[in-house]
């Protein structure tokens, strides 16, 4: 979260009036402003203060968000993770995505498998460490399937680059992202996806 002791812009909001514009609880605003969805800061007195500009362009990206999901089109995207708190990470941010998404979510490696023969996903996002078949092993059988060429896939893996590589690596077109997850660099890897899709 930003911290500020010097002037304040003036166009700002209070906790309650921007929960109350959002349609949300005022504890999920300021989570919000901690992860960085909205714009913050705290005064002097220790109040926060929420950037209307930045509750504007959240309202803005949720109404083309809704639109969006009312398209034909919903891009299927795989989540291969075990862990809760991580799904339900997940689900709250693409939830806020400005396009339609029709997401399936497996804690399962070999169901992983299974599923992205029914699914069909335009993006997999998988961890590493799994039970049973690990996200080493899923990644490696797609991609040497030539029906999940167009498939993009996302590692996303606490493991230092040392300790992937000294599991044999991961295909090249594989990406691989850290922890914390960036979401915003998720979400704009989601949408060349969709527009790509929107637009054949």
């Amino acid at each position: 979260m930003k911290t500020t002791i010097t002037a304040m812009p003036g166009n700002y909001l209070t906790t309650k009036a921007a929960a109350q514009l959002l349609g949300i609880s005022v504890r999920t605003v300021q989570l919000w402003v901690d992860s960085g969805k909205l714009y913050g800061w705290i005064t002097r007195g220790g109040h926060r203060r929420i950037s209307h500009q930045s509750v504007l362009e959240f309202l803005a990206l949720r109404a083309k968000a809704e639109s969006d999901t009312n398209s034909p089109y919903k891009l299927p995207i795989l989540i291969v993770e075990d862990e809760l708190a991580l799904i339900k990470l997940y689900q709250v941010h693409i939830r806020t995505w400005p396009f339609g998404v029709r997401l399936t979510v497996t804690p399962n490696g070999y169901e992983a498998l299974v599923l992205a023969g029914e699914v069909k996903p335009a993006l997999m996002i998988c961890d590493l460490r799994l039970p049973g078949v690990n996200g080493f092993q899923i990644v490696r059988a797609l991609t040497e399937m030539e029906r999940f060429n167009n498939m993009r896939i996302v590692v996303i893996s606490g493991l230092p680059e040392s300790e992937i590589e000294a599991h044999g690596g991961l295909p090249k077109r594989v990406e691989v992202m850290g922890k914390p997850i960036d979401f915003q660099r998720l979400q704009a890897l989601a949408q060349k996806e969709w527009d790509a899709r929107v637009q054949d």
